[in-house]
């Protein structure tokens, strides 16, 4: 069975934060507190290992001064980039989801693997 490369969609959400953050001169900590988290819960997020709430989507934008609706299409268009390499951008998945998926299917990138590969593919298109 042939692996396929796959991410979550949280994993692209903290991808494309990290991105708009850092094109924005703005630290870590600087955001997580804007937010009202740890400098750590922060991380978690931005590195794909925790889902944002639909608050935090709104407390994230607003802390990076875009407006969510720009935030989510960035999100949209980098996800549409990633199937278009032939990654499959997959649900996290839940400790109480039921039916869950085996992770065995492709190799999961997440973090820095991923920003890494963003940068890849958002320069090919400029």
């Amino acid at each position: 069975m042939e692996k396929i490369e796959q991410t979550t969609y949280s994993a692209v959400m903290g991808a494309v934060v990290s991105s708009i953050r850092r094109e924005k001169g703005i630290e870590q900590s600087d955001v997580a507190a804007r937010m009202g988290l740890s400098q750590a819960s922060y991380s978690r997020l931005e590195g794909g290992k925790a889902t944002y709430s639909i608050d935090q989507v709104f407390l994230v934008a607003e802390a990076l001064q875009v407006e969510p609706a720009e935030l989510f299409q960035r999100v949209c268009t980098t996800v549409g980039k990633l199937k278009a390499e032939e990654f499959d951008v997959i649900a996290q998945q839940r400790s109480n989801a039921t039916g869950s998926q085996s992770s065995s299917v492709g190799t999961l990138v997440a973090g820095a693997a991923l920003g890494a590969l963003l940068v890849g593919l958002l320069s090919k298109s400029k």
